[in-house]
C-alpha cells in the first residue's frame, strides 16, 4: 500500500525536540512521502532536524491543526490519486512504545475507509461547546492525533466538501467542535466505514476517553503505539474523580520498565513548556525510602557535604548527621561564628570524612553561605552531587516546638540516617535526570497555609523569583496558581550542573539584607523558590523525598487536615451532600456566589438605612428649625 502523510508540527519556542526526531524515524518507515507542515517558524538548525525525514513547509500559526491539514492537501493535492492512503497527525503525541509496521499491518486486514489508533466516546457538552460544534454532542469518533484516510474516501466529492465546509478555526474548541469530533460521524454518516486500532472496548474498565483515563491500559493491553504528550501536564482534576490519580503515573513507570521507549526523551519534550507543579504530579515525582534499609551503594559519584552552621549548641547534632554519609564524601562547614569554628576543629579527629572550615560572613545567613562562601566548591567541577544543609531555630512563627518540627521534618527527609543518605545517593545514581531533591513543605501549626496556598503569603516572593529568574536567564513557566515544588527550608541535595545558572551570577554579600531578616519576601526567600525553575531550565527534574516513617505521618496529617475543614465546610448541606470532589468544590461556589449576593443585599440595606438617617436628621432639623422660627414670632407678638 502506498502511503502518504501530512505531520502538523508546531512548537512554541521553535525547537524540534528529539522526541520528533523518534517519531518520525519509524513513521517514514511505512509511508512513501511525508509532508511537514510547520505552524511559524524555525531556525535553519531547527529545519535540517525535520528536513532529513520528509518536505518541510512553513505557513503562518493561524486555524491550529485544520489549517495545517489544508495547508498540506493543498500541496499533496497533484498527486493524492496515486497514493492508497492518507495520514492526518500532529505532534501531540509520542512514540512509537511499539514499531508503527504493527498496527499498518494490522490495519491492512481491516475493510475500511478510514481508521484511527484510539477514539472517545460519546459525551455530552454544554452551552459553550455546543455553539463550537457542528452536532448536538461530541458524537463517538476517532481522536484527530492520527487519521488514516484510504483513497475510497479522500478521492470522493464527500471528502472534498468536507474540507470546502469547515468554518474558519478561532481556536482549541472550535476545532474539537468542527474537526475532530465531527470528523467521523460526518463521514459515517455517509456510509463509510471506520475502526480504530486500538480495541478499548474491550478494555476493562471501560471509558468513553481511555487515552486519558486509561493510558497504561491502552499500552499493556491494547498495543496502543503512543501515547499524548499532555498526559505529562494535564490537571489532576479529572484523574482524581474518575480515578484515584494513579493513571499517568502508572503509564510513564510501564513505558520506562515494562518498554524499549526511550523515556529520557521525555525531559526535553516537556520541561521547558509547562508549568512544573503539573508535570511533578503527573509523574509522582515523589521518592519514598527506606530510614532502615539499603541496597548495596558502591557510588562512584563525587559528593560534597556542606553544612553552615551558627549555633554552636548544634554543632554536635550536626556532626552526628555529617557521620551518615560515606567516608568518601567531603564535607564543608560555613560559619561566621569563632566559637562553632573552634568547637567543629576540636572535633575533627572524631569525623571519619575530609572536613574543611570556611569562614563567611553571617550576612544572608544559609543563603549567601551557599551562593558566595561555597562558591567555588561548588563551581570547581569536582562534585557530582551535592546535599546542602543548615542548623535552624525557627522563632519567627508559633512557638519553639513548631520551628523544631520545621527543621526536624527537613534533617528527617533529607539526611536523616546512614541507610537513608545510600538510598538518596542510589536515587540520584539511577536517574541522571534528577537535578534536584526536596524535602517535603512544612504544612503543621502556622505554616498549614502551604496545604492551601502555592506562594507564601506575602505577594513580593513571586515577583521577586519572577525577577530574578529573568536576571538568571531561567525561561519556564511560573505563575501565582503553580506551587514551585522547592526546598522551603533550604534543606536539599543537587547536582551542581542543574542549578548552575544561579552561580554563573557574581552574588556579592551586598546583595543579602542584613539582620534583623525579614520573616519573608526577601532576595533569600526568592532564591530558595527559584532552585526547581533553574534545574527545570537546565533540563533536570526536581524530586520530593521522604523516609519511609515520616511518609506516614506526612499521609496521616494530610488526612487529618482535608476531613477536618470538610467536615466544617458541611455545615452546608449542599456540600456535605455531594458526593464527589468536583460536586464539592461546584457547592461551594454557589454558597460563595449566595455569600457574595447576601453581602450586596446588606450593603444595598446599608445603604438604604444610611439614606433613611439622613432624611431623619434632615426632617429633625426643619422641625427644630420651625420650632425656633415659631418661638421667635411669639416673642414678637406678645412681647
Amino acid at each position: 500500500m502506498k502511503r502518504a502523510a501530512i505531520y502538523f508540527f508546531y512548537d512554541s519556542k521553535g525547537l524540534v525536540q528529539d522526541y520528533v526526531s523518534y517519531f518520525l524515524s519509524d513513521l517514514t518507515q511505512n509511508v512513501d512521502r511525508l509532508l511537514i507542515i510547520v505552524n511559524g517558524r524555525l531556525d535553519e538548525e531547527n529545519k535540517d532536524k525535520l528536513a532529513q525525514f520528509g518536505e518541510v513547509y512553513f505557513r503562518e500559526n493561524d486555524e491550529l491543526d485544520v489549517g495545517a491539514y489544508k495547508f498540506g492537501l493543498e500541496k499533496l493535492s497533484e498527486t493524492i490519486a496515486t497514493f492508497d492512503e492518507l495520514i492526518l497527525l500532529n505532534n501531540t503525541i509520542m512514540g512509537p512504545i511499539y514499531p508503527f509496521k504493527e498496527t499498518f499491518d494490522k490495519m491492512l486486514t481491516k475493510d475500511v475507509d478510514f481508521w484511527g489508533l484510539t477514539k472517545v466516546g460519546d459525551l455530552g457538552i454544554g452551552e459553550t461547546l455546543l455553539s463550537k460544534s457542528k452536532y448536538d454532542k461530541y458524537h463517538e469518533h476517532i481522536q484527530s492525533h492520527w487519521i488514516a484516510v484510504r483513497k475510497s474516501l479522500f478521492l470522493s466529492q464527500d471528502w472534498q466538501k468536507f474540507w470546502d465546509e469547515l468554518p474558519y478555526i478561532t481556536d482549541y474548541d472550535t476545532s474539537v467542535g468542527m474537526y475532530e469530533a465531527a470528523f467521523t460521524k460526518y463521514f459515517s454518516d455517509l456510509n463509510y466505514k471506520w475502526e480504530v486500532s486500538v480495541d478499548s472496548d474491550n478494555i476493562y474498565p471501560h471509558s468513553p476517553c481511555p487515552i486519558y483515563d486509561l493510558p497504561k491500559q491502552l499500552i499493556e493491553q491494547g498495543r496502543c503505539p503512543i501515547f499524548k504528550k499532555r498526559a505529562v501536564f494535564n490537571d489532576l482534576e479529572r484523574s482524581v474523580i474518575v480515578g484515584s490519580g494513579e493513571q499517568n503515573p502508572e503509564l510513564f513507570e510501564y513505558i520506562k520498565t515494562a518498554t524499549d521507549y526511550p523515556i529520557a526523551l521525555l525531559a526535553k519534550a516537556v520541561l521547558p513548556y509547562y508549568h512544573y507543579d503539573l508535570i511533578h504530579k503527573n509523574m509522582a515525582n515523589v521518592s519514598i525510602m527506606s530510614r532502615t534499609e539499603s541496597k548495596v551503594n558502591d557510588s562512584q559519584s563525587k559528593i560534597a557535604l556542606i553544612i553552615h552552621l551558627y549555633f554552636e549548641d548544634m554543632v554536635d547534632d550536626f556532626l552526628s548527621y555529617a557521620s551518615y554519609f560515606p567516608k568518601t564524601v567531603d564535607i564543608f562547614i560555613t560559619t561566621s561564628q569563632a566559637n562553632v569554628k573552634a568547637k567543629v576543629t576540636a572535633r575533627k579527629q572524631d569525623i571519619q570524612q575530609n572536613i574543611t572550615v570556611v569562614d563567611v560572613d553571617n550576612r544572608g545567613r544559609d543563603v549567601s553561605a551557599l551562593l558566595v562562601g561555597a562558591k567555588p566548591i561548588i563551581t570547581s567541577g569536582d562534585y557530582d552531587l551535592v546535599c546542602f544543609t543548615h542548623d535552624k531555630k525557627t522563632l519567627q512563627l508559633g512557638s519553639e516546638t513548631s520551628g523544631y518540627s520545621f527543621a526536624h521534618k527537613c534533617y528527617e527527609n533529607i539526611h536523616g540516617s546512614a541507610q537513608y543518605v545510600s538510598n538518596v545517593i542510589s536515587l540520584f545514581d539511577d536517574n541522571k535526570q534528577l537535578g534536584l531533591a526536596v524535602a517535603p513543605a512544612p504544612n503543621h501549626g502556622d505554616y498549614f497555609w502551604t496545604v492551601e496556598k502555592n506562594w507564601t503569603p506575602d505577594p513580593k516572593n513571586l515577583s521577586n523569583t519572577k525577577s530574578l529568574l529573568e536576571r538568571l536567564d531561567v525561561h519556564v513557566p511560573i505563575a501565582l496558581d503553580h506551587q514551585p515544588i522547592a526546598p522551603i527550608g533550604s534543606v536539599f541535595w543537587f547536582r551542581p550542573q542543574a542549578i548552575s545558572k544561579l552561580f554563573d551570577h557574581d552574588w556579592q554579600i551586598e546583595d543579602f539584607p542584613g539582620e534583623p531578616l525579614p520573616v519573608d519576601g526577601t532576595i533569600s526567600h526568592a532564591i530558595e523558590r527559584s532552585y526547581p525553575f533553574i534545574a527545570q531550565d537546565a533540563g533536570y527534574y526536581t524530586q520530593t523525598i521522604m523516609n519511609d516513617q515520616y511518609a506516614s505521618i506526612e499521609y496521616l496529617n494530610l488526612s487529618y487536615y482535608l476531613k477536618r475543614v470538610l467536615q466544617e465546610v458541611g455545615i452546608f448541606e449542599n456540600v456535605s451532600e455531594s458526593g464527589n470532589l468536583l460536586g464539592k468544590l461546584y457547592q461551594i461556589q454557589e454558597v460563595k456566589q449566595q455569600m457574595l449576593s447576601y453581602q450586596d443585599q446588606i450593603s444595598d440595606y446599608q445603604n438604604q438605612i444610611s439614606e433613611l438617617q439622613q432624611i431623619i436628621h434632615n426632617n429633625n432639623w426643619n422641625t427644630n428649625n420651625l420650632l425656633r422660627k415659631l418661638k421667635t414670632g411669639f416673642k414678637k407678638i406678645f412681647g
